[in-house]
């Protein structure tokens, strides 16, 4: 059994190896996890070799075992390309390439809300949606967040700095964008992804 960081470090290798065409070097791994110790990244690859993930193949070299870190990584789905909604695709065996989406659930700093109303339907952000919220306060222009008002009405917006104000625009047309000072609005969190059950979806045409 895994601890959480020992999959954080097998997954950070695999997308690594895949993207560059090699291994990370322990100082590398060390640093994306902001640790000064390589010691302690070098105790959790022994843990990885003894239980199979990693197979070692030469000095600060590892071969990944693609059928253990799919196992240990429940929400990767193979993936397939593109369709254009009518063709057949054929579908492969032996694929290395996933999409990973444990980024998006697997968040220690987010939380769920679920979407109530119309106003953000043109950034396809539907009635129903469940939408994954980073919690951080510091928020770029243009960046979709929940946010605060006076303390005690939350909404989802754009949102947008404008001296001493603060814009929230709607991602619908039939709606206007809100101004507020400044000091009247908390940045609760960012939208960092979707989720969509298509089971729930209505028919809109």
């Amino acid at each position: 059994m895994l601890t959480k960081r020992q999959k954080e470090i097998l997954q950070f290798i695999a997308r690594f190896t895949y993207q560059k065409g090699y291994n990370p070097t322990l100082k590398e791994i060390a640093n994306h996890f902001g640790l000064s110790a390589v010691s302690t990244i070098h105790e959790h690859l022994q843990k990885l070799v003894k239980e199979g993930y990693l197979q070692k193949t030469g000095r600060g070299k590892f071969r990944i075992n693609r059928d253990r870190l799919f196992d240990e990584d429940p929400l990767r789905f193979p993936f397939y390309g593109e369709i254009a909604a009518g063709e057949p695709i054929q579908i492969q065996e032996d694929i290395f390439e996933h999409v990973d989406i444990t980024d998006l659930i697997d968040c220690e700093n987010c939380y769920a809300l679920r979407v109530k109303g119309y106003s953000m339907i043109e950034d396809h952000i539907l009635d129903g949606d469940i939408i994954i919220v980073e919690n951080r306060k510091d928020v770029l222009n243009g960046e979709v967040a929940v946010v605060l008002i006076d303390g005690e009405e939350a909404t989802l917006k754009r949102f947008y700095r404008e001296k001493g104000f603060v814009k929230l625009v709607p991602a619908n047309s039939n709606m206007e964008p809100m101004y507020f000072e400044a000091e009247r609005v908390q940045v609760q969190g960012v939208v960092k992804g979707i989720i969509r059950s298509f089971k729930g979806l209505k028919r809109r045409f």
